[in-house]
């Protein structure tokens, strides 16, 4: 734990005490410091307080970057200095409460997209078999597979209801009871048979369609957060476990039926109108602006919050058209990164856009945009091009999906409709664009190595909009092998998490970041960062069956530690001797809380300290 007063004190003294202090807020992660002096900033003593964890520049502004917990820092550097705010500054708040905004659409819709893409795929199948291959709607097996593709989809305000809890940090099973109310019998058999509003002491309750919604859970588990809050703090201690949901339910019953479901509907279908009346007015000035903005959008973390309305817009329609022209802005990053691949000539340089075409192809574009889109200028240019001419073609020829999916190849099911030629014609279109603009531009491979340069070099954490990358550091040297190669297949998987493997040359296991050590064995270790990535360091393949521990370990559970110090020393000939493999994998056990994990290794071979893992959070 870090000396919250200390930490407050030390870094007013390092950027030049409070008189030095112009303007003082801060983000998710970091303090942003605008000084009357820069000149006077030690910038190496403050990256070696206990508790930060970088600093760096960015235009005249110095950050601070402490982690999550950056407010409880500032509130006790505010304490200290008195400072408050100026008009300017408190206009840039409202600003970043409105990214705030984006930021929490994108958690809440973040952790249900595996499911929903999974089964939206499987929406796009019945499709093709009922409308294509001759299969019985009303048969057995359409029936039970329409269960499995619906049901999220139909259920989707309890999944909303749960990732909206945990990110308001409110009760979960109150949540769940707002999404219960919502999809009620009485209140989907009154919508089905169009009947009036309910009256509740002069409050109508209309009879609206929340099945598939999104927003109205969200908004109401916002408001009943504050009022659980209230009420809990109100009723007494020993009344608490019964009186405090009994209160709130009986409360939040009329305000989720009568208040903010019906509100949030409202604006729901205003939101959906208004895309529908964009795409109905300028199809190809609305699939151009989105396809082209498609990597600037989640480069900011925006993207997700399209979620609510291509949700809505399938709730109310059954149909979205904002999802095929997302997927034409995939397709051009995937086109751009081959086109990079083709023109670069620096092995390293190929690897990672190699890296990126693929996991673009499949629908993860962060690695692209990071690695190879804010790299290379012509890049972007190229991508933001063609995703804008095939998003244009495909928004005029009426491209459409059926069910929420990732933007990817593999999401062509949930297209099939009247306009699913354009989708196909559109992503050879996009790809097609970027490659072969990329080509044209060419690549200049000089571009950012100086702002690789800028990086910080302990427990990297630098956000990009509301993304945050967190970095593994090699903590053994050795040879780099891909997981999916390593013949253990509880590793190759990735059922434990994504990760490396390194055929260790040397002796040492040193910390991969900043953290705690959570679990020691004689073969493995386990360690959880400050920002809360859980590695698991498993020296050699079945190597808990050794007599001798593999492993002299030098830490014990508990003990915190900072990246490059020694944990423990390998005894590679002692595995070799019992005829085991000392391949070593590098897995992050908890990657599922992630957007991504991806290696980004520049060469085979690897020292301690060296970056192998990024992980987008």
């Amino acid at each position: 734990m870090i000396n919250v007063n200390q930490l407050a004190s030390d870094i007013i003294r390092e950027v030049g005490g409070k008189q030095n202090i112009k303007e003082l807020f801060h983000c998710v992660t970091r303090l942003r410091f605008y000084l009357k002096d820069t000149s006077v900033i030690n910038v190496e003593k403050i990256k070696k307080l206990d508790g930060v964890l970088g600093v760096q520049f960015q235009t005249e502004q110095l950050q601070i970057i402490i982690g999550n917990d950056v407010e409880i820092v500032y509130n006790a550097i505010i304490t200290k200095t008195g400072f408050v705010m100026d008009q300017e500054t408190k206009e840039k708040k409202e600003k970043m409460r409105i990214g705030g905004f984006f930021e929490t659409i994108s958690a809440i819709i973040l952790p249900i997209i595996p499911v929903m893409a999974g089964t939206g795929i499987l929406k796009g199948i019945i499709t093709i078999m009922t409308s294509f291959l001759g299969f019985d709607s009303a048969s057995t097996l359409i029936t039970v597979m329409s269960i499995v593709a619906d049901t999220v989809f139909y259920f989707m305000p309890f999944f909303i209801a749960y990732t909206s809890a945990k990110r308001f940090k409110t009760n979960i099973p109150m949540a769940l009871l707002l999404a219960g109310f919502l999809l009620y019998p009485t209140m989907t058999a009154g919508l089905a048979n169009k009947l009036g509003p309910m009256s509740l002491f002069g409050l109508p309750i209309p009879f609206v369609k929340y099945a598939a919604s999104s927003i109205p859970i969200i908004l109401s588990v916002y408001v009943m957060k504050y009022i659980y809050k209230w009420v809990d703090s109100i009723v007494p201690q020993l009344l608490r476990l019964v009186f405090t949901p009994l209160i709130v339910a009986v409360v939040m019953a009329p305000i989720t039926l009568g208040i903010t479901g019906p509100i949030a509907n409202y604006i729901s279908l205003g939101i959906a109108n208004l895309f529908t009346w964009l795409f109905n007015t300028s199809p190809l000035l609305a699939g151009a602006i989105i396809g082209a903005t498609r990597s600037l959008l989640v480069f900011t973390g925006m993207h997700l919050s399209l979620g609510a309305v291509i949700l809505q817009n399938i709730a109310v329609r059954g149909y979205d058209v904002i999802l095929p022209v997302n997927t034409m802005g995939t397709m051009a990053i995937f086109g751009t990164c081959l086109g990079v691949w083709f023109k670069v000539k620096k092995a390293e340089n190929k690897s990672i856009a190699a890296s990126a075409s693929i996991s673009s192809f499949l629908g993860i574009t962060e690695p692209g945009i990071y690695g190879i889109l804010l790299k290379y200028k012509n890049a972007l240019i190229a991508d933001m091009i063609a995703g804008g001419i095939a998003g244009a073609f495909v928004a005029y020829f009426g491209g459409t999906s059926n069910a929420y999916v990732n933007s990817c190849i593999l999401s062509l099911p949930v297209f099939v409709g009247p306009g699913f030629w354009a989708v196909c014609v559109g992503m050879a279109i996009s790809t097609v664009l970027g490659f072969s603009i990329v080509v044209f531009l060419g690549v200049d491979e000089k571009e950012g190595s100086e702002k690789q340069k800028a990086e910080p070099a302990n427990n990297e954490i630098a956000e990009n909009g509301s993304n945050t990358i967190g970095s593994i550091y090699s903590p053994i040297q050795g040879k780099s092998v891909l997981l999916s190669k390593v013949s253990d297949k509880v590793f190759s998987s990735e059922v434990l998490g994504k990760g490396i493997a390194i055929i260790p040359t040397g002796l040492e296991v040193k910390a991969p970041f900043d953290g705690t050590v959570t679990t020691v064995a004689g073969h493995a270790l386990g360690l959880t960062s400050s920002d809360g990535i859980e590695c698991v360091i498993h020296v050699g393949l079945e190597t808990v069956n050794m007599k001798k521990a593999p492993l002299d370990v030098k830490v014990q559970p508990g003990d915190q530690f900072k990246t490059g110090e020694l944990l423990a020393y390998m005894d590679i000939k002692a595995i070799k001797a019992a005829g085991y493999d000392a391949i070593t994998p590098i897995v992050i056990t908890n990657s599922d809380n992630y957007k991504d994990v991806f290696t980004n290794l520049e060469k085979e071979e690897v020292v301690i300290g060296e970056k192998i893992l990024t992980i987008i959070m």
